[in-house]
């Protein structure tokens, strides 16, 4: 169970209640007194959709936040572990970005330490596998411009809170040595 700290949702008591028809406190207070706390999240979310109507995306989004805001869940905490993503944008075109990715070589000049054993891809799209053993990896491509593109790495199944920011400083040193390689 994750420490209980000072909570502040992750959008306004507006937008909430714009999409869904009930506000933060609301929705807390609707869940609390349907025994939520003891529920987990896929139960919460189905107990939103069907017996209160709201749309998909958005009991998962109330789900979250509720776990949150009652200490059942940390911030980049999911069902399978921890997450964290960092991205970057540098001035080459996709191709350039991917194979920079793809090709294992030139990959060990930039990545972070670990061990990544590649499971799919998709050319100039994406590409996916095992991180350090037990995590996973996305890494996407997105065009910018005519020679500009968007790197984005979402790393999966983190084991620890503490995995979080130490992953993500790993990745965004390794993303800036990968724009010094690229567009010097």
């Amino acid at each position: 169970m994750a420490t209980r700290k000072a909570y502040a949702p992750a959008m306004s008591e507006e937008a909430v209640k714009a999409k869904t028809g009930k506000g933060w406190v609301s929705w807390f207070s609707t869940l609390d007194r349907a025994g939520a706390v003891k529920m987990d999240h896929r139960t919460i979310a189905a107990l939103l959709s069907k017996k209160y109507g709201v749309p998909g995306w958005w009991s998962q989004m109330v789900t979250v936040e509720y776990e949150r805001a009652r200490g059942l869940r940390d911030v980049h905490q999911t069902a399978s572990g921890y997450s964290v993503s960092v991205s970057k944008t540098l001035s080459v075109s996709i191709p350039e970005l991917y194979a920079a990715v793809a090709d294992r070589t030139v990959r060990r000049k930039w990545f972070p330490r670990g061990a990544f054993e590649p499971s799919s891809q998709t050319v100039n799209k994406y590409l996916r596998g095992a991180w350090k053993k037990t995590a996973r990896v996305e890494i996407g491509f997105i065009r910018k411009g005519e020679r500009k593109s968007q790197i984005g790495v979402g790393v999966t199944k983190l084991a620890a809170k503490a995995d979080v920011e130490r992953e993500r400083e790993d990745w965004k040193a390794a993303l800036a040595r990968l724009q010094r390689l690229l567009e010097n």
